[in-house]
C-alpha cells in the first residue's frame, strides 16, 4: 500500500508542478485519524502470519500519540485551504501525521548529508555527445 501512496504522491507532484503554469493548484491532503463510521463498517481480511511482526510494530508506532478526532475538524482545515489564495503543495491534518512528517523528512536530510561527496561526485559538466538534440528534420 505504501508504494501506491508513494507513486501517487509522485504523480501529483508532477501534476502540480505542470498544472500551475495554467493556474491550477494542487494540494495534497495528509490526514490522520478521525471518528467516521469506516471503523464499524470496515471488514477486514484474514492476516497472513509471515506478516505478523510488521503489523504489530506498526500498530504500536501508529498508537503512540495517536488521537481520532471529530471529522468536523477535518473539514474546518479543509474550508481554510479552499479558502486561501496560496495553497500548499501538502496539508497535514493532525499531530501525529505532522511529527512523523517532520522525522521522516530529519532522517532523509539526515542521509543526504552523509552521501554528500558521493551526491556531488556524480556530476561534472561534459560536453553534449555529437548528434545529441538532433531529430529527424529538426536541426538545433
Amino acid at each position: 500500500m505504501l508504494i501506491i501512496k508513494f507513486a501517487l504522491e509522485g504523480l501529483s507532484e508532477a501534476l502540480a508542478k505542470e498544472a500551475a503554469s495554467f493556474g491550477v493548484k494542487l494540494t495534497m491532503v495528509e490526514p490522520g485519524g478521525y471518528w467516521t463510521d469506516m471503523y464499524t463498517t470496515m471488514s477486514l481480511s484474514q492476516p497472513i502470519e509471515a506478516y505478523g511482526p510488521l503489523r504489530e510494530e506498526m500498530t504500536k508506532q501508529y498508537s503512540e500519540g495517536s488521537v481520532d478526532s471529530d471529522p468536523q475538524l477535518a473539514a474546518q482545515a479543509l474550508l481554510k485551504l479552499i479558502e486561501s489564495d496560496d495553497p500548499p503543495l501538502r496539508l497535514i491534518l493532525g499531530s501525529m501525521v505532522f511529527d512523523v512528517a517532520i522525522n521522516t523528512y530529519k532522517e532523509r536530510i539526515n542521509i543526504w548529508k552523509q552521501w554528500e561527496t558521493v551526491s556531488r561526485a556524480a556530476e561534472k559538466a561534459i560536453p553534449a555527445p555529437e548528434g545529441y538534440g538532433e531529430f529527424e528534420g529538426v536541426q538545433p
